[in-house]
Order: C-alpha cells, then sequence, then structure tokens
C-alpha cells in the first residue's frame, strides 16, 4: 500500500497546482483514491461490485472519504480525517440506488460548509454530484475541472509509489521466467496465461489481476491480442507482455522466445536489432530529453537496417496508476522526459510470414540517465 506521508505530500502539491483558485477538491476516480488517500477496494469481492467513493478535500483543511457500510474494510486503510460510511445494504432491508446514496451522503457534507470554488474530476463523478454541487456554488464557472490539475502531477514518482512498481515487476519478472521454463509445445495461449497468472500471484503473495498480449506464432506478426486455444507448436515465437496491478500500479514488459527449439538465423538476427534498438533508447534516456528523440534513437536503428517499415507503434511510453501514460514516445511529441518518471522502451518487430517478437523494459528516469527497474529475461531462447 501507498505510506500516509506520500499520500499527504501528494495533496500538498495538489493544492499548490491549484493555488488560490478553490477550497474544495472533489476526487472520484479509483486511481486518484488510491494516490492521494491509499483507497482501495479489491475488484474480486462482491463488496466492491457496482461500488464507488468520492474523496473530499478542504483546503488545508479536514479530508473525507464518502463510501458506504459494505466498503468499511477498505476504508479502514484510507489516510483520511474522516471516513463517512452511512448504511447503504445490511442484508435485512432492499437497498437504494448505490451510486445514488454516495452523491447524496457526498452533497449533504459539502451543503454544511462554506464553499465558493470547487475543483472536481469532471471526467470521473457522477453526473448528479456535479449538477448537485453546480446548484451548492450557484454558477457553473465556480466549478474548476482537476484533470488537467492531477495529470501532470503523477509524472513523478514517489518513493512508496516506486515501491508498488517494483513489486509488480518482482512478480512480473518470477513470471516470465517461469513461463520460459515451462512453456511447451502442445500448450494453448490459454495455458500460458495461467501459469503466468499462477506464477505472479504466487510471487506477490496475494491475487491481483494479470493482463496483456499471450500470442503465439502467426499471432506474434499481429503485435498481441488476448490468449486463446491456439495450441502452441515446436519452433513457434511466444510473444508474451503483461502487467500485475498492484494496487492500481502496474509494470509493463515484454519478452519473445521460441518454443520447444532454436531460434533460426533470420528470427535471431531479427532479435539482436530489437536488442540493439533498445540500447540506442537506453543511451538517450535521461531527464530533459525530448520524448520524440527518444523514439528517433528507437526507431532510427531499425531503419538503419531497412526494418523500420516493421515496427508499427510507440517506442515506448509512461507507466504508474496508468497504461500507457505520460510521457509518450512517439514520433509527434515534444514532451520532456522528467527525473522521476518510470517508462517503457518497447522496440518490435513484426513480418508477416516471417516472425513478431518485442522486447520492453522499464526504468526510472533520473538527472544523468535512468535506473533500470525490471529485470527479466531479455532473450530469445527459452529458459530462463
Amino acid at each position: 500500500m501507498l505510506s500516509r506521508d506520500g499520500c499527504y505530500k501528494r495533496r500538498q502539491r495538489l493544492w499548490q497546482a491549484l493555488g488560490t483558485a478553490c477550497d474544495w477538491a472533489v476526487i472520484a476516480d479509483p486511481q486518484h483514491l488510491m494516490y492521494f488517500a491509499n483507497y482501495y477496494q479489491s475488484p474480486f469481492v462482491f463488496r466492491s461490485n457496482d461500488a464507488g467513493a468520492i474523496l473530499l478535500l478542504q483546503a488545508h483543511g479536514t479530508s473525507y472519504l464518502v463510501a458506504d457500510n459494505l466498503l468499511e474494510p477498505f476504508t479502514a486503510r484510507a489516510y483520511v480525517d474522516e471516513v463517512v460510511a452511512p448504511i447503504w445494504y445490511r442484508g435485512k432491508e432492499a437497498a437504494p440506488h448505490r451510486e445514488a446514496w454516495l452523491v447524496r451522503n457526498a452533497l449533504q457534507i459539502l451543503k454544511a460548509h462554506e464553499k465558493s470554488r470547487i475543483a472536481v474530476e469532471f471526467a470521473q463523478v457522477p453526473v448528479g454530484l456535479v449538477l448537485g454541487l453546480r446548484e451548492l456554488v450557484g454558477h457553473p464557472d465556480r466549478l474548476l475541472d482537476l484533470d488537467p490539475v492531477i495529470r501532470p502531477l503523477k509524472r513523478r514518482k514517489d518513493p512508496d509509489e516506486l515501491e508498488l512498481l517494483q513489486r509488480s515487476m518482482r512478480a512480473g519478472a518470477a513470471a516470465m521466467r517461469q513461463a520460459m521454463q515451462e512453456v511447451r509445445p502442445g500448450m494453448s495461449e490459454l495455458e500460458v496465461f495461467y501459469l503466468v497468472q499462477r506464477a505472479a500471484q504466487a510471487a506477490l503473495g496475494e491475487q491481483a489481476l494479470v493482463y496483456g498480449d499471450f500470442v503465439s506464432g502467426p499471432r506474434c506478426e499481429q503485435i498481441g491480442g488476448p490468449p486463446t486455444a491456439r495450441t502452441l507448436r515446436t519452433g513457434d515465437l511466444v510473444l508474451l507482455d503483461f502487467s500485475t496491478v498492484v494496487y492500481h500500479y502496474r509494470a509493463d514488459f515484454a519478452n519473445t522466445f521460441v518454443c520447444g527449439a532454436k531460434p533460426t538465423t533470420r528470427q535471431r538476427d531479427l532479435f539482436e536489432a530489437c536488442r540493439e534498438a533498445l540500447a540506442a533508447g537506453e543511451r538517450v534516456l535521461r531527464a530533459g530529453a525530448v520524448a520524440r528523440d527518444v523514439d528517433r534513437a528507437v526507431r532510427g536503428t531499425l531503419e538503419a537496417k531497412h526494418l523500420g517499415q516493421h515496427f508499427p507503434h510507440h517506442s515506448g511510453h509512461g507507466i504508474g496508476l496508468g497504461h500507457p501514460e505520460p510521457p509518450y514516445l512517439v514520433p509527434g511529441s515534444d514532451e520532456v522526459l522528467l527525473a522521476g518518471d518510470v517508462v517503457t522502451l518497447e522496440p518490435g518487430l513484426y513480418i508477416p510470414g516471417v516472425a513478431g517478437m518485442r522486447y520492453e523494459r522499464n526504468y526510472l528516469v533520473t538527472d544523468d540517465g535512468y535506473r533500470l527497474l525490471s529485470h527479466h529475461p531479455i532473450q530469445i531462447e527459452a529458459g530462463a
């Protein structure tokens, strides 16, 4: 979980970014409830079905988390001054509409306090809450959009965020190593996914969402996709690009290897080209670098080998609470990398009738370069 100190520092940065523009912030995005208050509700239990919560932050004042009684196991871990969790359902009477109940109780808190301007996550809060807030402040111009304020704040990762990201990476790396040891001809892509899911959760020590690309053979040439019942054959490439989500934070890395055989000369040549592109991107990866220049280093390496037409996607992107998130390492991005960004580099080659492969690592951007965060195998031969 995140730390109390980290959550409070992120709130301070939020108010600094808002300045004197408002006296309340209303937050409902599940990722941002975690980011600012360490509130996370497990998606694997019935209590969270159709459930949400609202964080009310008073400028330099009290913080409230509004939820309902079924979510108390999760609200107990939140770093707020007061939890408001009225009874919504207790298995004895019929329950009202859950989201409407949440909106009603959040508005009751705000009605009891002075307010002139309120910053709101328009993209996430229920419409009923927005309408109620408009009535409270008396004019639509007194509601400010929080989305463009929060978005840049999430770029620089705090130590407690890095710890969750590295937990995700350690679990994913363990799963990648196990897959490279145990994947065999005759297995289905779904069986490969189950293997990765079990290994990642075992390494993590708790239940977690695992998602990503699990493709093999000719399907690798189509960049990615969910696992299917397709059976792996001897000599197939297996492309694994997956994330293990730890309290909304997720790493994102990839490796492609040959199933049950040695790589062909052509496959090895393409692998070496991807590895050289990865190294080229690493050489320019540092705070102050422009995103398009990092992309140019990766893409240019493949173009120099007359392979550029087979690299159709981005060279990398930011990760953290989202996937992908800024900065975007693409030809048209003028975003500047910041110390504290966590990013990926992911060169790949997809040649119809020949091969499809991708190799991806995760990095913490620093003032003088980067720190490699992911430590999974980057190799085309099976076996960790």
